[in-house]
């Protein structure tokens, strides 16, 4: 039975309403304008139960028994978690994947971010209105010279500008990548607290707001063409 079908006969068995009340029902609908219809059935639709909400992206995870090294290469068993964040082609932007892949301890965090371009990428943590103050990783490889910027969002779409500008500090720890065949890999290390306003604290086991981006070009001023996105990380620990 579909979920029309059901709907329907909930509606014959319920005492609330006879079966003069649905002839004035379908009375009503055909008296509607064709757009009136279709918002109608489409409110049906949602109340019978037949669009479901889209699950968020899948999370994977394995024993990150590999050591970890900042060399653009990500190991099966380099990291804890990975989850992978699509976007399609829509409104000017050309569509892309961009593969998260995380560790951590109480101290430590370790991330990778493989993405579907020549250009930059770049992930934040915890804004609080679309962009601002989140706390924003870019990175980019162009003829082999990996570049991570450590930023912060001051405005609901930008600027975001180097923690340094800001009077903050940076804290990238440790850093590599590498730019093959239409991919980037930018793989950092930072501190869970680094002890920077500009910079979000994290602990073992947080669900932590994330947006990510990507660009055609290495120019990390450009804005983002490619994809755009949101999601949640979850740390590693805690009860």
């Amino acid at each position: 039975m579909s979920c029309f079908e059901s709907h329907f006969d909930n509606l014959i068995s319920s005492d609330r309403l006879n079966i003069s009340g649905i002839c004035r029902m379908i009375r009503m609908v055909f008296q509607m304008k064709p757009i009136l219809i279709i918002l109608f059935l489409g409110i049906m639709v949602l109340f019978c139960g037949c669009i479901q909400p889209q699950a968020g992206p899948q999370v994977k995870t394995t024993a990150a028994s590999e050591e970890w090294k900042p060399d653009g290469i990500v190991g099966a068993n380099e990291y804890a978690r990975t989850m992978t964040l699509q976007a399609p082609a829509s409104n000017g932007y050309s569509g892309g994947t961009m593969t998260l892949s995380w560790k951590n301890d109480a101290e430590y965090l370790y991330l990778a971010l493989n993405g579907t371009t020549r250009g930059w990428v770049s992930l934040g943590f915890e804004p609080t209105v679309w962009m601002k103050d989140a706390d924003i990783i870019i990175g980019s490889v162009e003829n082999g010279r990996v570049t991570v910027l450590d930023e912060n969002c001051t405005g609901n779409y930008g600027p975001h500008e180097n923690d340094t500008l800001l009077g903050g500090t940076y804290d990238i720890l440790e850093s590599g990548g590498s730019e093959k065949g239409g991919n980037t890999v930018i793989e950092l290390k930072r501190k869970m607290n680094t002890g920077d306003k500009f910079d979000k604290a994290f602990v073992p086991g947080q669900q932590v707001p994330i947006i990510w981006a990507m660009a055609d070009t290495t120019d990390n001023s450009a804005k983002h063409n490619m994809a755009e996105g949101e999601g949640v990380m979850a740390m590693e620990g805690g009860v």
